[in-house]
């Protein structure tokens, strides 16, 4: 592998980016981009213009023809210097003037090649590659900065705290909350009042954000304000004085005056407390989960049936619900990308063993016994080691409580007959940590 500097003309768009689905060719691959993320790439095209590339990181590539070469990730760069060096390669307008407009201002500092790290072939990249875009690895692959350290690396290097804005769409950010339209000067108004601040369970003690309350409920709770603030009939003067603030975050977050500091029970819902509470699917489960999808649906449903009366569509339910909520969560972090890129790789490893070799199925997946196995092993998605010990006795073949076997019986075996208590235990035992692990991750 040797690293040389690379004109921007003789890198390839890569036309099978994995964030994207494969195209034909370089220039579909860059309509792709923009259609899919162009006001992310036009960002990194603006802080490359301003900023230069960082020097820290090279572009993987290989040779695919004498002096071009394809990027096996760093797709973004690339194609944010091709638009800066030539904006009619935007077939969309709108981002060609908005390149033209950057070219125009920063055109004599704009980079005109790229450090690249040059590997012989995609198999010998893979590890690299991999580890780049697959989180931690159990400390082998890159750390991320959770939201205090990146914090405390700000205080410490530019010699002062972020303001409370910036640190709650830092934690929004690391927990797909959806802050675009929330203005950070409304926010910043908001926060001020400590009682605003007790109620959503966070402080800023020595300036930086602190959790005072469950994680999970914190999220639920900044959610709320931040779809609240979202909303076009949102005004600054709903919350313009302390008196004002004060209503407006009993209202959101369905604070009772009689009892202060706990959330209403939404209208028709059959428990109190948290998400978690009770035997069975409850309404506040059904209106926490974040995604209106057809797991949303699901729990709607089953919220208002009870496995005593109906054991038969309960665990059928129970068992499908499970699945694709994990499926989802693994999917959306980028989790599912990751293990069939193993997969694949495992198969390229064993083919170099075989005479007979075995062909990859391009329309792989991994099953729910491989999912429930990534999270419980994966110390990025489930961080308390106890949790991921009772996941994995929960789901592990040789256990007392085989609750997968169980699940794969409630939808395979015709003969089988669950037990509306095993429907309930498999809930408060294996459900019920899948889903605390999905609503605070």
């Amino acid at each position: 592998m040797n690293k040389i500097y690379i004109s921007i003309e003789k890198l390839v768009v890569n036309s099978e980016n994995p964030r994207f689905e494969p195209v034909k060719n370089q220039q579909a691959a860059m309509d792709l981009m923009l259609n899919e993320a162009g006001k992310e790439v036009l960002n990194l095209a603006e802080d490359i213009a301003k900023h230069g590339l960082n020097p820290s990181k090279s572009l993987m590539v290989v040779e695919i023809e004498k002096d071009q070469f394809l990027p096996l990730e760093g797709n973004r760069r690339v194609v944010a210097l091709k638009l800066l060096h030539n904006p009619e390669l935007a077939t969309d307008k709108k981002f060609v003037e908005s390149f033209k407009t950057l070219k125009k201002e920063h055109g004599t500092q704009i980079p005109t090649q790229m450090e690249c790290a040059i590997f012989p072939d995609k198999e010998s990249a893979f590890r690299w590659v991999n580890l780049e875009h697959t989180g931690e690895n159990k400390g082998v692959g890159v750390l991320r900065w959770d939201s205090e350290q990146r914090q405390r690396f700000i205080a410490q290097y530019a010699g002062k705290k972020p303001s409370r804005p910036i640190q709650l769409f830092d934690f929004a950010d690391q927990n797909n909350l959806d802050h675009e339209k929330v203005d950070p000067t409304t926010l910043d108004r908001i926060v001020a009042t400590p009682l605003v601040r007790e109620q959503i369970g966070i402080s800023f003690p020595q300036g930086l954000l602190d959790l005072e309350k469950p994680k999970n409920k914190i999220i639920r709770n900044l959610r709320k304000i931040f779809t609240a603030m979202s909303k076009k009939d949102f005004k600054v003067g709903d919350v313009y004085t302390d008196t004002h603030r004060k209503d407006w975050i009993k209202n959101i977050l369905g604070i009772s005056d009689k009892n202060k500091g706990a959330e209403e029970t939404p209208q028709g819902a059959k428990a109190k407390g948290c998400p978690l509470d009770g035997n069975w699917i409850t309404h506040q489960l059904y209106s926490a989960y974040p995604i209106k999808n057809r797991i949303k649906s699901i729990l709607k449903e089953l919220k208002d049936l009870n496995p005593r009366q109906k054991p038969n569509i309960c665990a059928t339910s129970l068992r499908v619900l499970l699945e694709l909520v994990v499926y989802v969560f693994l999917k959306e972090k980028k989790k599912i990308k990751a293990m069939i890129d193993q997969e694949k790789q495992g198969v390229i490893e064993e083919n170099k063993k075989r005479s007979n070799k075995r062909e990859w199925n391009k329309d792989w997946s991994p099953n729910f016994q491989r999912t429930l196995d990534y999270m419980a092993t994966e110390d990025d998605i489930i961080t308390d080691p106890l949790e991921r010990k009772a996941l994995k006795t929960f789901i592990s073949k040789k256990s007392n409580e085989p609750f997968l076997l169980e699940l794969n019986q409630f939808i395979h075996n015709p003969d089988y007959e669950p037990s509306p208590e095993m429907v309930i235990e498999i809930w408060n035992k294996l459900g019920k940590l899948i889903f605390k692990t999905i609503l605070s991750g």
